[in-house]
């Protein structure tokens, strides 16, 4: 490793205004090569804090405090200036309590003091969102409901604490996922009882499953994703969904992000066998509009009725061939967007299910990417950053089938910042450098790559290196990416307790 990247940044912070009453005396903060914090520097920082909101008249410990957070904005960015690592960002989830005086300052100084630039806020949280009640005009009820502080903005006081300690601030959107909440009124079968737009508007599969119907194993998966119960995705083709979505954005929009995210840009993925589809029943495309688009890929009368049939069976037969012929004998072949005619007179029936799985496979994939470009259309209005959270394999074939959250990364555009979950697991950073190397292999020239890791600083865990072991081992591999992100906040060990009594704290 050459020694500029194992060198420690001692970085000399500007004198404290001379006339403050607390006479608080000029100090050096030590940070790492990761532009973390020393503890003297912390415990500096988390006096001054606590001083400042137990007594709200005390101006000169306010400005105390607010001199330090101005001297340790400097200190990171300077770090930040000679690190290859330009941008180093932490997943963070917001509770009702975060409003509590201090709180908010707390977190952000938390993430300050570990080296982090860059927050990405999750807008949704258990399927509420982070809007104010007295102004909520979404399809989701408000995170903070009680009565006392429906006009409270956590989302904007996030943004504005953060963007005080020089921290750029994004906003994190689930995409696809709406959650349980949004079909309020479930019934045992998973089925919501909501308006009729709605119901039209959630991902079925042939037996009209949705994705609250379908029941899971608990627990992380390989890649350390956590599957549970409060998910419901919607038909990215349906007009309900992606109104409903747009107009999310929108509203997020007026709080000012740095940039916006955009997570579970896919269909659900299935547990143990289910993790893999192989037969068009099983993909998440029976939701009407969904249905109504594939049938319009047809460009003639036999193309449209063997889609039907294709659907309904899952498979087609030489019988439905012949019966074409009999319903359609006007033309000669079925035949559907993207699909040329066959140079062989009469071919194989196993050729026709290639086809119509192709077409099916592509029909899932190009849903994905239109729905993303309708509902990510006011951020580039905006002129900010848009990004896409996303796993590297979870596009690929598998054996006959696909991944079943049919993820179609290799479509998206270098419109967008890519950001691939690398959260392989084998031990060493190899398995994991190697989803970071796939990615950039793929993706278009100009495109901007910000891998996610998961992780713990200084220590290996659950089978994964440190953090810093992962960051390194990217780097010597791809010089190029110099933007990382760790998820998340309340997973970090030192953060975990932290963020359990931010949880349950009643406001």
């Amino acid at each position: 490793m050459p020694a500029s990247l194992v060198r420690v940044f001692t970085v000399a912070l500007v004198p404290l205004v001379a006339n403050l009453s607390m006479g608080l005396a000029q100090s050096v903060a030590q940070v790492s090569e990761y532009c973390q914090f020393d503890h003297e520097a912390i415990a500096n920082k988390d006096k001054l804090r606590s001083a400042a909101f137990q007594d709200p008249t005390n101006l000169a410990a306010i400005a105390e405090y607010r001199a330090i957070i101005k001297q340790h904005t400097q200190a990171l960015q300077i770090c930040r200036q000679k690190s290859w690592l330009k941008t180093q960002g932490v997943w963070l989830r917001l509770y009702p309590c975060d409003l509590q005086s201090g709180k908010l300052d707390e977190v952000m100084d938390r993430i300050i003091n570990r080296g982090y630039n860059q927050v990405f806020i999750e807008v949704f949280s258990e399927g509420k969102i982070l809007l104010p009640r007295s102004g909520n005009i979404t399809a989701w009820e408000s995170l903070v409901d009680a009565d006392r502080y429906q006009n409270a903005d956590l989302l904007k006081l996030a943004i504005d604490k953060g963007r005080e300690r020089g921290l750029n601030v994004r906003a994190w959107i689930f995409t696809m996922n709406f959650s349980t909440a949004y079909a309020r009124g479930v019934d045992l079968n998973g089925l919501p009882k909501l308006t009729v737009a709605r119901q039209n508007a959630i991902a079925r599969n042939a037996n009209g499953d949705t994705t609250m119907s379908i029941v899971e194993n608990l627990g992380k998966n390989p890649e350390g994703e956590v599957p549970t119960t409060n998910q419901l995705f919607i038909d990215p083709y349906n007009y309900q969904a992606q109104n409903d979505l747009y107009l999310a954005v929108h509203e997020v929009l007026k709080r000012h992000p740095d940039g916006v995210v955009f997570d579970y840009v896919r269909y659900k993925r299935g547990a143990g066998a289910a993790s893999v589809v192989s037969n068009v029943r099983y993909l998440w495309i029976y939701g009407s509009a969904s249905l109504q688009a594939l049938r319009d890929r047809a460009e003639n009368f036999q193309g449209r009725e063997l889609i039907d049939r294709f659907l309904k069976q899952g498979y087609v037969t030489p019988t439905d061939l012949q019966a074409l012929k009999k319903l359609y004998p006007q033309e000669s072949e079925p035949l559907w967007q993207g699909r040329q005619p066959s140079t062989q007179p009469n071919p194989a029936i196993a050729y026709w299910q290639s086809e119509l799985w192709r077409l099916a496979v592509g029909h899932a994939f190009i849903g994905v990417t239109y729905y993303l470009g309708i509902v990510s259309k006011p951020v580039f209005r905006a002129g900010i950053p848009a990004s896409i959270a996303f796993f590297s394999d979870g596009n690929q074939p598998v054996g006959e089938g696909f991944d079943s959250r049919m993820q179609p990364w290799h479509l998206f555009t270098n419109d967008y910042e890519w950001q691939p979950m690398a959260y392989a697991v084998c031990g060493k950073p190899d398995c994991i450098v190697n989803q970071v190397l796939k990615v950039a292999q793929y993706a278009p020239n100009g495109t901007k790559i910000a891998p996610i890791l998961v992780g713990q600083w200084n220590v290996p865990s659950a089978n994964r290196p440190s953090l810093e072991a992962q960051m390194q081992a990217i780097h010597t591999a791809v010089p190029a990416i110099n933007s990382l992100s760790h998820f998340a906040f309340g997973w970090q060990l030192q953060e975990a307790t932290f963020s359990r009594s931010r949880q349950f704290c009643k406001l």
